[in-house]
């Protein structure tokens, strides 16, 4: 072991998926904010079972005996040769959230289906992938201001998470704005 770690950007340990950042945990990397998706969602072909008939045993106790088999997370059969190998996207399923973003130069909000940030994906530097701003007003002729997650969210009662509903707070209820 060199002490160098050769981990990717957002990679996490198996006890880290289990207890901290699993289903519906919220994410924060080095300039996005993600939550990891359902596990209907997970690309099971590139899970291994977990060979553990005792774990099973114990888990099948608690919950029951549909539970059929336990997997791993996610992972490529083997290193991807590039960023851009096909492989190398293959892990837990997330998506953006929250999905407003602030432009901290010029404090403009919106979602991101707004069309007014642009995704700069960095396949050889993942870290550095991010939102922009590229027609900030006070950042001309720049490649963009990066643009941050808005951490304003709303849940109800049975625990469904969304964004905070900035439109209809602004006019005080619906509005076609």
């Amino acid at each position: 072991m060199n002490g160098r770690h050769n981990h990717r950007v957002g990679d996490l340990r198996p006890s880290q998926i289990l207890f901290t950042f699993g289903v519906g945990a919220s994410i924060d990397l080095p300039n996005l904010a993600v939550m990891v998706l359902g596990l209907d969602l997970w690309p099971i072909t590139h899970c291994r079972e977990i060979p553990e008939a005792r774990l099973l045993a114990a888990v099948r106790s608690q919950l029951g005996p549909q539970v059929r088999r336990l997997l791993e997370p996610p992972r490529p059969p083997k290193e991807p040769k590039s960023p851009l190998d096909p492989e190398a996207g293959i892990g837990m399923p997330v998506r953006m959230f929250p999905r407003w973003l602030r432009c901290p130069q010029c404090e403009l909000m919106a979602p991101i289906e707004s069309g007014l940030f642009e995704l700069k994906p960095n396949p050889y530097r993942p870290d550095m992938t991010r939102w922009v701003h590229a027609s900030c007003p006070k950042n001309p002729g720049r490649t963009g201001q990066t643009a941050v997650p808005v951490r304003f969210i709303v849940a109800c009662r049975n625990g469904h998470l969304d964004d905070f509903p900035w439109i209809e707070f602004v006019h005080g209820g619906p509005t076609s704005c």
